[in-house]
């Protein structure tokens, strides 16, 4: 009796411990959750600061980053984004649940993008230039070789080069809504393929891989 009595104790208690274990586990997996949340909170807020640099509306650099920081659930703490800048720094907290442990932990992570597109951007259409910018967030090696066109400076360059260059009339860059890009290296060309979706653009055409559009023919 008194055998069984003791191995039902060894199994109560490693019972015990393997619910513990797997309680501490869903613990750390929200922790976990939590900071990937973050610092997607933090990626957005800075974003937004740094299209707010690029593109002024009604909101200041640190009024956006701080709707977008909520928007993701998170409180922004810090924006560094002053006027005239071109890197936008942000800080930003989320309170994660602790179901186990009992109440929260602070999460605090910290984001950074660059404002300026650099490069050849006076005549593009604001929309379309705020998703550079967003481009330009995400992948910092790129500039604007070539964008806005007037009809005689694309009909100079279809005679130039016929097999390149679309005749005057029928190129988005006369309309502001195109742009040749320039790519640190080729690693860079390929990142901004991968990331141009996410911000609205892409790249039509497989001859000229350094040309970017608004996707959906907007």
């Amino acid at each position: 009796m008194r055998e069984r009595g003791s191995v039902s104790i060894v199994v109560a208690v490693a019972m015990g411990m393997a619910a513990i274990s797997a309680a501490l586990m869903g613990d750390l997996g929200a922790v976990a959750s939590g900071v990937a949340r973050t610092q997607a909170a933090a990626d957005a807020a800075a974003l937004a600061a740094a299209q707010e640099l690029v593109l002024p509306s009604l909101e200041s650099p640190e009024e956006a980053a701080e709707r977008f920081a909520a928007l993701n659930g998170a409180r922004l703490i810090r924006c560094r984004c002053p006027p005239g800048g071109e890197d936008v720094v942000v800080l930003v907290e989320r309170s994660v649940p602790l179901p186990f442990l009992g109440g929260t932990r602070t999460v605090r992570r910290a984001a950074r993008a660059t404002a300026a597109l650099g490069g050849d951007v006076a005549g593009l259409e604001p929309w379309f230039l705020s998703r550079l910018a967003c481009l330009r967030a995400r992948v910092p090696d790129l500039w604007v070789v070539s964008g806005f066109r007037t009809g005689a400076e694309q009909a100079r360059l279809h005679r130039e080069r016929p097999g390149l260059a679309a005749p005057p009339g029928r190129s988005l860059h006369e309309l502001g809504l195109a742009a040749d890009l320039g790519f640190g290296s080729a690693s860079v060309g390929a990142l901004a393929h991968r990331e141009a979706p996410t911000c609205g653009l892409v790249f039509p055409l497989s001859h000229e891989p350094w040309h970017v559009e608004p996707a959906g023919g907007d």
